[in-house]
Formats: C-alpha cells, structure tokens, sequence
C-alpha cells in the first residue's frame, strides 16, 4: 500500500494529492487521507515542496465537498437509493451521517474533515439537509484548511523525525501503527454509537408521525 501511494505521488505529484481527496470528497472510497500523510512525509525529504502539497489538499477538499453538495442539493436522497450502494454508501451509513448533521448543523462541517465517514459524506449530506451555501462554503474551507495543514504539516514534521528516531526499526512502527489505528477505531466506535442513537430516535419520530397512516420511505 505504502510503495503504492509513493509511486503515485513520484509519477504525479501534487495533481495525485488534489484527485484523490476532491474524488474522496464527494463520497468515493479513495485514500484521500493516506495520500496526504505519505506526500507530507517525500516533503519531509525533499521530493515535494510541503506548501505545494497543503494548497493541493486544501483545494481538492473543498471543491470535491462542493461537489457532493452540488448533487446532494440536486437529486437529493433518492440519489443514495439509487446509487450509494455501488460507492459504499448505504442508506444506514447516509441515515447516521444525516442524523448527526440535523443536530450540530452547519458548523459540523468544520470537524467533518477529520472524522471518515463524515468527510466522505459532508458536502452530499449538507446538500440534501439545504444547509445555505455560503455558510457551507465557510465551514467547509475552514475545515479543509486546518485538515490539510494538520496532517500535511504533521507528517512533513515529524516524518523525517520519527524516522530518524526509531533507525528504521520495525518493531517500533509496528507500536506506532497500533497506536494510531487504536486511537482511530475508538474514535469511530464512539461517533457510530452516538450517531446510531440519533438515528433510531429519528426512526421513532417517523413512526409517530405515520400512526395516523401518513408516511414515505426515509430515502424517497
């Protein structure tokens, strides 16, 4: 995966970093995330220039967010019946995301950069909710720019560093790593838990309201 993601970013540099986070951004399954990390570090040694690396992250992510918006505003939730499934994106996961949007509002776009699902679904799902575009606009440059910064900077710093320390051992990555994948999976557990509570009591609303025989499917 890693040898990958370097040859990528040897053969096409910036243009790789800038395709696939605004491809991951509008709900494709890409490695928007591992791109960035693995172009921060070739800048750590020199093979990409950091600022370069950052601006193509930075605009990838906002405009591949403003594209799911775009569709999300156009075609909706029928869009995610009709086609989610084929891109991951079932209508449980699209019904978590929304449900967690309905309560923060807008401002979730500022986080949603740093959490996975959310960041695939951010601007689809800010479409579909009408949240205003331009305080979509806002939240969604802001976040990208500080996710951008945040890991591509990250990386850039403490590549070289963390290398230079550990001289290559493997058992020292392997710590690293699990630490890393520990800290990402409590993370996403404590989101799907609370996202899923969210849901379900959005479900027993909807089932209140169709006592009366009134009702259509979540995602119509």
């Amino acid at each position: 995966m890693l040898e990958t993601l370097n040859n990528l970013l040897q053969t096409y540099g910036y243009v790789a970093v800038f395709i696939s986070i605004f491809l991951e951004s509008t709900g494709l399954p890409f490695p928007g995330e591992s791109i960035l990390i693995a172009a921060g570090i070739m800048a750590g040694h020199g093979e990409l220039n950091i600022w370069g690396v950052v601006g193509a992250a930075w605009f990838g992510g906002t405009m591949g967010d403003n594209l799911g918006y775009y569709i999300g505003h156009r075609f909706g939730r029928r869009f995610v019946a009709r086609y989610g499934s084929r891109f991951g994106i079932t209508p449980q996961k699209f019904q978590m995301v929304e449900a967690r949007f309905q309560k923060v509002g807008p401002p979730i776009v500022l986080i949603a950069r740093f959490i996975l699902i959310l960041r695939q679904l951010a601007g689809f799902v800010s479409g579909t909710l009408r949240f205003p575009w331009w305080e979509f606009l806002l939240f969604n440059a802001l976040g990208a720019a500080l996710w951008s910064g945040a890991y591509g900077f990250g990386s850039y710093i403490l590549g070289d560093r963390i290398d230079t320390y550990l001289h290559g051992s493997p058992w020292a990555y392997a710590a690293i790593a699990a630490v890393f994948l520990l800290f990402t999976a409590t993370t996403i557990l404590k989101f799907r838990k609370s996202a899923k509570s969210l849901a379900q009591a959005a479900d027993s609303t909807d089932s209140s309201s169709e006592e009366g025989g009134k009702g259509g499917p979540s995602l119509g």
